[in-house]
This record gives C-alpha cells, structure tokens and sequence, in this order.
C-alpha cells in the first residue's frame, strides 16, 4: 500500500518541509506546498487520514496549521 499525499502550507510553515519533525529518518519525508507525493511505506485512507506501515498515526497537522493528506 501507498500514500499520495499532498502538504498545505498554513501560517509561518515554510514552502518546503521535512515531516515529522522528530523520528527516525526513514520516517521522515519532505514535503513542497501544494505538491502530491507517493510514499509506499505509508499507508492512505479514504477519510484523508495516513498511518505509517506499522499502524501508528502519521501527524495532520502541524502547529502553524498546515496539513498533510492522502488523496487519490
């Protein structure tokens, strides 16, 4: 399973940006406003949600507000 998922920058995020912050770096991806990327290690939902293989919920939402999001 894959993950298309798409960063909206909100607040004073920058454009491009390494989420999650704080991990492992194979769990870690960057990120350009706007743009669609496919993971193969994580995994997208049809609610928009997105968990890493192992189950664990990969973070929404950053603390200026910008979102990540799986989408078709």
């Amino acid at each position: 399973m894959a993950a298309k998922v798409t960063y909206t920058k909100k607040g004073s995020d920058p454009s491009s940006i390494v989420w999650p912050p704080h991990g492992a770096p194979g769990e870690q991806y960057t990120f350009t406003d706007g743009v669609a990327v496919s993971f193969p290690n994580l995994i997208g939902y049809g609610d928009g949600s997105i968990t890493f293989a192992d189950g664990r919920p990969f973070p929404p939402l950053t603390g200026q507000g910008s979102t990540f999001q799986h989408g078709k």
